[in-house]
């Protein structure tokens, strides 16, 4: 029994403590066992889910269909670069989405721990997309309490939408993506970490803590300055200024990892000596690691995870297989 329920958490990549009647394993290597509540794609799991439920979303070398959500859910799955960062976890396969839509009925529902390939549209309140890689977000149309925190956003990918209220942007990576956040919206900008050539920030949200690390700026959109709201943040050119304890004209290779790690999401860690370090509101430090929310390596989920595992190739004289496992909890 013990030896069965370890191999099961090894396929999962994460420990979801003691399986309930709300929580359903998605695997598309596996045969659909409604019994068991496991299903083989995403939205078959949703479909038989409740509100409140769990949708476990397992690593696989297959990528997932996209799926429909219009219910309130947590749906988590390993991380991403798995192979990249060592010693984080056991399981190395990523769970990968392709485009999918957050539609009415799905307010309050928490994704984490899963790439998605392709657009993600989230067209209700109340939703929370965290630690995952992502490429296009699109917030719809005059939404509230949209958080997109701890993300890494890949490629040529984009996040943008209408006016919305209360939307938090906060401790993401941009890398080469675009951000068109409209006039009249409210929220926090924070600590994210932007090599966009593209962007554009309104003068109705807080935008605190960051770093923009491009040379751009004739597409570079920001509040006419100075301004109270704009206030501790860095840029390898002048793009805040230096009135409120914003810094300009940062060295580039001052700030950042960069070479020394060839982790995607790794290189944009702080190196030693930075001026990044304690420069944000409070003596935070600034950049996606830094406040009270950092950015977490490979966008591994809340909770304890494998992350080295032995099994004995022998049994004991008793008929028991010795296993070692080792767990972190993030």
């Amino acid at each position: 029994m013990k030896k069965t329920i370890i191999f099961a958490l090894f396929f999962c990549g994460v420990v979801p403590g003691i399986l309930t009647a709300g929580t359903y394993r998605v695997n598309n290597k596996l045969s659909d066992n409604p019994a068991a509540n496991i299903y083989s794609s995403i939205q078959d799991a949703h479909d038989a889910a409740f509100n409140g439920d769990t949708l476990m979303i397992e690593g696989s070398s297959q990528n997932y269909s996209g799926f429909i959500c219009t219910k309130k859910l947590v749906i988590k799955g390993p991380g991403y670069y798995l192979t990249e960062n060592p010693g984080l976890s056991a399981n190395k396969l990523t769970a990968s989405i392709s485009s999918s839509n957050f539609n009415p009925g799905s307010a309050g529902t928490l994704m984490m721990g899963i790439e998605f390939k392709s657009s993600l549209y989230l067209s209700d309140d109340n939703l929370t997309i965290r630690r995952c890689i992502v490429s296009q977000v699109n917030l719809g149309l005059n939404r509230d309490n949209l958080t997109i925190t701890e993300c890494i956003f890949s490629g040529s990918g984009y996040l943008s939408g209408s006016v919305h209220t209360n939307l938090v942007v906060s401790n993401n990576i941009f890398n080469n993506s675009g951000i068109y956040i409209s006039e009249g919206s409210t929220g926090a900008f924070l600590n994210n970490v932007a090599t966009c050539t593209n962007i554009t920030l309104p003068s109705s949200i807080d935008i605190k803590n960051n770093i923009f690390f491009t040379l751009e700026k004739a597409n570079v959109n920001l509040p006419m300055l100075p301004d109270p709201n704009v206030s501790y943040n860095i840029s390898i050119t002048d793009h805040f200024g230096t009135d409120n304890n914003n810094q300009a004209n940062v060295s580039e290779g001052s700030l950042f990892l960069g070479a020394l790690t060839e982790s995607t999401d790794g290189k944009w860690q702080l190196k030693e000596s930075s001026p990044a370090f304690g420069a944000g509101e409070g003596g935070v430090d600034c950049g996606a690691f830094g406040g009270p929310q950092p950015y977490i390596l490979s966008g591994l989920p809340v909770g304890p995870v494998i992350y080295e595992m032995n099994v004995s190739s022998y049994a004991t004289e008793d008929n028991k297989l010795p296993v070692t496992i080792k767990v972190k909890s993030h």
